[in-house]
């Protein structure tokens, strides 16, 4: 009986794990909405909204909120990298948003990795807590202030996020 209850509980461990496994695509990018996400189509025409992996890049204006510091040089650095541009995405399973989370690359080049070596976005450490390679360059680009860390006491999104949300009803 026990041995039937942990098999049972692997068997449920595994298929869990394999639901929030990996995946690749590829496609060709049709539009950059801001520093952090992409619209990428599949050969197959499918338009996949992409959250990118890891990093967390200044805000836009919205209804919500206004525009952060670097906002806009965080989206136009992202329009120049990927945009128009054949690209592999890997999914992480995750989504947020309405948007899939995954990592672009332009070759062999991770968008999420040169947006953060250029000072253009934080390095997401609650949702890439494990990912040294973004955490080391966050502290370059912040080392030789590049990009937002310019700036004194650059705020995060989550904090200019967080700033604005009381004042919304739900």
């Amino acid at each position: 009986m026990r041995c039937a209850r942990a098999l049972m509980l692997l068997t449920a461990l595994c298929l869990s794990a394999l639901a929030q496994a990996e995946e690749w695509i590829s496609g060709r990018v049709v539009a950059v909405t801001d520093g952090d996400t992409a619209v990428v189509e599949t050969p197959n025409r499918q338009a996949l909204r992409v959250r990118f992996y890891g990093i967390d890049a200044p805000e836009s204006a919205n209804a919500d909120w206004p525009a952060q510091a670097y906002a806009a040089e965080s989206t136009r650095f992202m329009r120049e990298l990927i945009d128009g541009k054949k690209v592999r995405v890997r999914l992480t399973g995750q989504r947020t948003y309405k948007r899939e989370v995954g990592e672009i690359f332009l070759r062999e080049q991770s968008a999420s990795a040169a947006s953060v070596a250029a000072g253009l976005s934080w390095w997401n450490k609650k949702f890439a807590r494990k990912d040294q390679r973004l955490e080391d360059l966050q502290a370059a680009a912040r080392a030789a202030r590049r990009g937002l860390w310019r700036d004194r006491n650059p705020v995060p999104p989550w904090q200019h996020r967080a700033h604005y949300r009381p004042h919304r009803r739900h």
